[in-house]
């Protein structure tokens, strides 16, 4: 590994002046969640890609961004976005921040399991793709900037049910 990046730092001064633009694309991406609460986990800058893993304020939810940075025939190459469940259910900070933003309240309640217990959900395949739903300006903003740089966005989910 080239660099490792500290959350406070927007870019290693060592890095080759072509990352640049990749490592200020990475900050740009992950800024709307950041600006929400989610913690970054690590940053980190080796010779085929930069990438950041995000935690959720409930520490629910995971997301990691991977950008590719090889020249050549992987330009263009896609940007793999992970959601990835931490925990069973949703937790109650991670719900009510999800209310706030006008997700119906049965459906959180549901999958956070504070409403009858016996009909508390695992954050599953099914439950991860409603997840992704919530989280569609955020993933619409790292898309928009993919694009912007001749990628496309490939989102991958992971739940801990049984088929995730």
């Amino acid at each position: 590994m080239n660099a490792l990046l500290h959350p406070s730092e927007q870019a290693d001064p060592q890095a080759p002046e072509r990352l640049i633009p990749w490592l200020q694309a990475r900050e740009e991406a992950t800024r709307s969640l950041v600006d929400h609460g989610w913690q970054r986990l690590y940053s980190a800058l080796t010779p085929h890609r930069a990438s950041v893993t995000l935690l959720d304020p409930s520490e629910s939810l995971q997301i990691s961004l991977q950008i590719p940075l090889e020249q050549g025939e992987n330009v263009g190459a896609d940007w793999d976005l992970w959601i990835e469940a931490c925990n069973r259910q949703l937790s109650l900070p991670l719900r009510l921040w999800l209310e706030e933003q006008g997700v119906e309240r049965m459906t959180l309640c549901r999958l956070s399991g504070t409403s009858d217990p016996s009909m508390a959900q695992p954050l599953d395949l099914k439950a991860m793709l409603q997840v992704a739903r919530w989280l569609q300006d955020p993933i619409a903003t790292i898309e928009a900037i993919a694009e912007a740089h001749g990628s496309q966005l490939a989102l991958h989910l992971a739940g801990l049910g049984p088929n995730s």
